[in-house]
């Protein structure tokens, strides 16, 4: 099928368009280990114009840790307004004081005041922050999940991550999984509303607003769904598609993340 999506070499082309900017974290600044080459010029290019940027991510953990890791890894403090994260988002509305985790083995999620306990049975909710493929396969996330009748909160619904060994099952997928078996799943995060609203009034709520991401069905269908104009750069997990399969269709697209 046709791409409806203009096709850009740059954000310069159509930055003075817009009156802020949300944008991506995993797949776009970076790959979950290092920057993408041009990321820092982009970024200082929007702060010289003073179009304010709210970084948004399908992570599990909570707005500190995620504004820690973009510093950390080489990003000015002063080029972001904050960070946002699904994380955030569903612990400002949890009302559940004891969960059943299910993560990647050794992070802290920051989800301070809940009790997270060894036994479901001892629970209120599950709560899908993370995972641990490859080490964990969905099979072994599916008996896991096989005798619990919890409602749960799905904090990342990416299905794909990216890691050293390539992309593998991400929480979205062990949500879906949950789901499928025919349990509760509250999803929390792009595509979804809230995880917008908090962006834009990060960045004062401006009328212009440009989403930009490496997921069709993350990114611009979230993006979309807020009424915000999207544009979707060709790497992360789109890295290698052909812009005219993907679906839904953004308003532009670029092969990379560039000035």
């Amino acid at each position: 099928m046709p791409t409806d999506a203009k096709r850009i070499n740059g954000l310069h082309e159509i930055a003075s368009r817009f009156d802020g900017m949300l944008i991506d974290q995993f797949g776009v600044i970076h790959d979950g280990q290092t920057l993408y080459p041009d990321a820092l010029r982009v970024l200082a290019g929007l702060k010289a114009l003073g179009i304010p940027v709210a970084v948004m991510t399908n992570s599990g953990k909570r707005a500190e840790a995620n504004r820690q890791r973009l510093v950390g890894m080489g990003v000015p403090r002063g080029h972001f307004v904050d960070a946002v994260s699904s994380g955030e988002v569903a612990f400002s509305g949890l009302t559940a004081k004891r969960a059943f985790l299910i993560g990647k083995d050794g992070e802290h999620y920051g989800f301070d005041g809940i009790s997270f306990v060894s036994d479901p049975h001892e629970a209120e909710i599950i709560l899908i922050l993370g995972s641990n493929a490859p080490r964990t396969s969905l099979d072994d996330y599916r008996r896991l999940l096989a005798g619990m009748d919890l409602p749960a909160v799905c904090c990342n619904p990416d299905r794909l991550m990216l890691t050293p060994q390539g992309l593998v099952p991400a929480p979205g997928a062990i949500a879906a999984l949950y789901e499928e078996m025919g349990r509760k799943v509250t999803w929390i995060g792009k595509p979804y509303a809230g995880i917008y609203r908090q962006a834009a009034r990060l960045i004062g709520n401006p009328a212009r607003i440009l989403c930009i991401g490496d997921s069709a069905l993350h990114d611009v269908a979230g993006g979309r769904n807020a009424g915000f104009a999207t544009l979707l750069v060709l790497q992360g997990v789109s890295a290698g598609h052909d812009p005219a399969t993907l679906s839904p269709q953004p308003d532009y697209v670029m092969d990379a993340f560039q000035w």
